[in-house]
This record gives C-alpha cells, structure tokens and sequence, in this order.
C-alpha cells in the first residue's frame, strides 16, 4: 500500500511539474533577470528529489518556483497542488490563481461543444458569443499580449484560435513584434497561423470566407 501511494503522488507532482513548468515558462525565464539557478533548473531539481523519494521538498520546491516567478495557476491546478500537500499532511503553500483564465478555457470548451465558431460572424449577437470576446479582452488588458498568447499552446476546442483572433483585433500587435513563445515568428504570424490552419473537421465555405475577409480587415499588409 505504501508503495501504491508513494507512487502515484510521485507521479502527480511530475505532471504538475510539467504542465506548470511549460514552454511557456521556460521562454519567459530565459527573456527575463532571473539568476537563481534553483528557478532556471527547477524541472531538473524537483526531478531529482522525486527520485529520490523527496516528495514534501519536491512539492515546497514547485511552490517556491509559482510563487518567484508570480506564476498565476487555473483554480483545477491550484486545487491539485493543495490535494498532494494534504496527501502527505503538510500545510498547502498559498498559491495565486487565475479564475477568469480558468474561465477563458471552459468557454471554449462549451463554444465548441455548441458547435459555435470564431469566424461564425452570423452568431456574434449571441450572449456566448459576446461573453468570451470581452472576457479575451479583460485577461488581454490584465495580462498583456504575450503573456495571453501563452493560449496557443492550447491545441483543443479551438482555444488557440479565440486567441489569436482577440489578441490581432483588439491587442493590435506591431507589424514585426516577435511571439516570445516563439523566439523567431511575429505575433502576428503565429496567430495567423493558428487562425488559417485546417481542422479536424472541414469548414463550411461561409466561415472560411469570413476567416479571409477578417484577415484583409485586421491585417491588411498581410497576403492570404
């Protein structure tokens, strides 16, 4: 039993490790002043003190790293974190969390499950519809364009593509600012990328027409 135990909460603190400790989080450490060897290496480090069946440090040391790096988690990897330190009967450190992001990602979600698309101009007047476009707006404002575009690395329920169409039409990125999530492509490319892309699915003609007449409206300069 014990060893049952010990292995599933070794293994819950590494997916945690690797869903927090993302892409997304890697680019902004290596943009940023941080020197401390203990938040640059942090994936290794807790890697290595979960082999080492340090679970309490390892968990303490994913806590110090959120709490360093002002790291906002959705309310379900908060609720996460707390479960693995009630697990091994240590205080929960007090993490920050992001409600309205969280928000953001179940929107999608329903949108999609409602079969209503971005770029269904004819369902704008919708309540839904309405909802998630100023929610984008209000984390876009909250959080600034690169750090809301962390959103492309979400590849369900059409979560990317939200993205990108709020961030063009409402954060009007520069022409040659680059995505930090990239290093190497513009904001501007790398949303419309995740806008022109195929879907699993086939669009019908009318939405892909709106996708082109959007794109000639936001971004003129650019070539469909």
């Amino acid at each position: 039993m014990i060893k049952t135990f010990q292995k599933s909460l070794k293994k819950e603190i590494a997916e945690l490790s690797n869903e927090i400790l993302n892409s997304v989080w890697s680019n902004r450490i290596e943009q940023s002043n941080i020197e401390s060897l203990g938040i640059k290496n942090g994936k290794q480090i807790i890697a290595e003190y979960l082999e080492n069946r340090e679970y309490g440090i390892a968990y303490k040391h994913l806590a110090y790293i959120i709490t360093e790096c002002e790291m906002e988690l959705s309310v379900e990897r908060k609720n996460r974190m707390d479960k693995v330190a009630d697990r091994m009967n240590i205080e929960p450190v007090k993490l920050p969390t992001n409600q309205k992001g969280t928000d953001f990602l179940f929107s999608c979600k329903n949108l999609y499950l409602a079969s209503i698309h971005p770029f269904d101009f004819d369902k704008r007047n919708l309540n839904e519809y309405k909802q998630i476009v100023e929610l984008g707006k209000e984390l876009l404002a909250q959080r600034g364009i690169q750090n809301f575009l962390g959103y492309l690395m979400e590849s369900q329920y059409r979560i990317s593509v939200w993205a990108s169409m709020i961030a063009i039409e409402y954060g009007k990125p520069k022409q040659d600012e680059i995505l930090n999530l990239s290093g190497t492509e513009t904001i501007i490319n790398a949303c419309l990328e995740c806008i022109m892309k195929n879907e699993i699915e086939p669009l019908p003609a009318k939405i892909i027409d709106n996708k082109k007449n959007w794109v000639q409206k936001n971004v003129p300069q650019h070539r469909i």
